[in-house]
């Protein structure tokens, strides 16, 4: 059974892996976002497996509560920028590597781009 300590050092973890992950996707730097969000995704799982077994004595503190929210925002604020990165990310791929209108599974010898000079690689591969 997890003591209120714990979960408040657990907590004050997730909160400055908050901070890794949110600095390295302002950096663009792409491995410490990997590397960030496995311990994040570690520390959430130990922080909610500890919140489940303490609910009644963690959530009757109005700081920790609070502490909570705060981190349930910043989660839900990151997955939504990322879906917005993600979504800018394929339109600029898009202009620079256009994709043609056929199927994926459109039949062979199909060029999987036209116009560009992906192209060569699409005629290689047949």
């Amino acid at each position: 059974m997890a003591q209120p300590i714990q979960f408040d050092s657990s907590l004050t973890e997730v909160e400055q892996l908050l901070d890794q992950v949110s600095a390295s996707l302002l950096a663009g730097d792409a491995r410490a976002l990997e590397a960030h969000s496995q311990s994040l995704r570690d520390a959430m799982l130990a922080l909610s497996s500890m919140a489940a077994s303490q609910k009644a004595v963690l959530f009757a503190n109005p700081t920790m509560q609070h502490r909570v929210a705060a981190v349930s925002t910043r989660l839900a604020q990151q997955r939504e920028g990322l879906a917005r990165r993600a979504v800018v990310v394929n339109r600029a791929l898009a202009t620079v590597l256009p994709q043609s209108d056929a199927a994926t599974y459109a039949g062979r010898g199909a060029p999987a781009y036209r116009n560009s000079a992906a192209r060569i690689y699409a005629n290689a591969a047949t």
